[in-house]
């Protein structure tokens, strides 16, 4: 993963700490930046569905499906994939799926997966969710740099502000999933089909 520069700079100067250059360099603000930033993302992209962060793979199947009797297939996760969101399927259909130690399971064949990324670039990265990173990471680097667990507590605050407002305009900028799962799906259908027969 690599570490952003200008968003550590966001973080540091809200706790008026000093600035870095590089991740590496011999300072506290670098060394601390390097420990918090990666678990400071993970946490934002697994909180929201990011549009930013989503991607789309067809997956590859396994030759060896330890659980052939319950699932007719297995595939290994893409590389990338920090949470599946959903199978793609033609028809509306959501297939049911299960993840174990990094295998996808499901009766279907020639799987497209839809999932949420662990390996966001800072370019990909919309302006209100950079923002929300610097909160999040400031409030983080307040106890090990600045040695305030006050300050902490309102970096805090303004870190779930800013999410909120992200997330805001995140799902303003996407329409919105079909979150129903197949059994929602089916129960759509089924009333479709009785009022037509009420009729």
């Amino acid at each position: 993963m690599t570490i952003s520069i200008t968003t550590c700079n966001l973080a540091l100067g809200e706790l008026r700490a000093a600035p870095i250059i590089d991740i590496a360099e011999d300072s506290i603000e670098a060394r601390e930046c390097a420990r918090y930033y990666p678990i400071c993302l993970r946490v934002l992209l697994e909180r929201h569905d990011w549009s930013f962060a989503n991607r789309r793979a067809a997956l590859a199947e396994l030759a060896d499906n330890d659980r052939a009797a319950e699932w007719a297939h297995a595939y290994v996760l893409p590389a990338g994939c920090a949470t599946p969101l959903r199978l793609v399927a033609a028809n509306g259909y959501l297939p049911d799926f299960i993840v174990e130690n990094r295998t996808l399971y499901t009766q279907l064949g020639n799987a497209v997966l839809e999932y949420a990324a662990n390996d966001v670039t800072d370019s990909e990265m919309p302006g209100l969710f950079v923002d929300a990173l610097a909160y999040a990471l400031a409030a983080r680097l307040a106890v090990p740099i600045r040695d305030s667990r006050e300050m902490k507590g309102q970096l805090l605050q303004q870190a779930e502000i800013t999410f909120q407002r992200a997330v805001a305009e995140d799902r303003n900028r996407q329409p919105e999933h079909d979150a129903v799962g197949q059994d929602a799906v089916a129960l759509v259908r089924l009333g479709a089909a009785l009022g037509r027969w009420v009729r």
